[in-house]
């Protein structure tokens, strides 16, 4: 009897740990980031990266994509990237389509580091705002162009671009609400291989 109710016991304390496994993996997305809430328009403030290819010496534009809250206007944005930079180095952002119509000046800042395994990193910051016109929103749209060169020396790969993001209301220092980043990744190419030179889903 005593032996019945410990294997009855023990069976319970397995499936308890197959449940807590079970929903610890559905916590997390690709990538191994925890996975987010969904993305309510009404309330949600986005900022998306789409993903380029290149082969090695050339250069690859990365597309940021605006998309404010539908209940909330904008007035500064900040972006920060992060990646394995051995063989990829950021080169400049250019303006897009929305920060022309919109007036948006956009700026840049890069800090250099080692991760955990002693590799090369950056970390790029990417601030958006109206100059001289309090109270302007950022219009949505695409924002901007990242360029980043890959080294010659880079072999074929894919280079996480990991995104996190603030922002601010218009006219105000209070934070926006919800804030998304999306990140993307830059593939380096072999000899041979065909690739987009940006790729760009407008899924969030």
């Amino acid at each position: 009897m005593i032996g019945s109710r410990s294997k009855i016991a023990n069976k319970r304390l397995l499936a308890a740990i197959l449940l807590a496994v079970i929903s610890s993996a559905n916590l997390y997305s690709q990538g191994g980031a925890i996975a987010q809430p969904p993305v309510d328009p009404k309330t949600t403030t986005r900022l998306t990266l789409g993903s380029a290819s290149g082969l090695p010496g050339s250069s690859v534009v990365v597309p940021i994509y605006f998309t404010p809250a539908e209940q909330e206007a904008v007035g500064q944005a900040s972006l920060t990237i992060s990646f394995v930079s051995k063989n990829l180095k950021f080169s400049k952002v250019d303006l897009g389509a929305a920060a022309e119509l919109g007036n948006v000046e956009i700026k840049t800042e890069t800090k250099d580091g080692k991760n955990d395994q002693g590799l090369e990193t950056t970390a790029l910051t990417v601030r958006a705002s109206v100059p001289g016109e309090a109270g302007k929103a950022i219009p949505s749209g695409l924002l901007g162009y990242l360029s980043f060169n890959i080294l010659e020396t880079a072999v074929p790969a894919n280079i996480s671009l990991r995104a996190e993001a603030s922002a601010q209301l218009a006219g105000s220092s209070k934070a926006a609400g919800d804030v998304r980043a999306f990140g993307a990744q830059v593939e380096v190419l072999a000899e041979g291989e065909g690739g987009m030179v940006a790729c760009f889903f407008f899924t969030h």
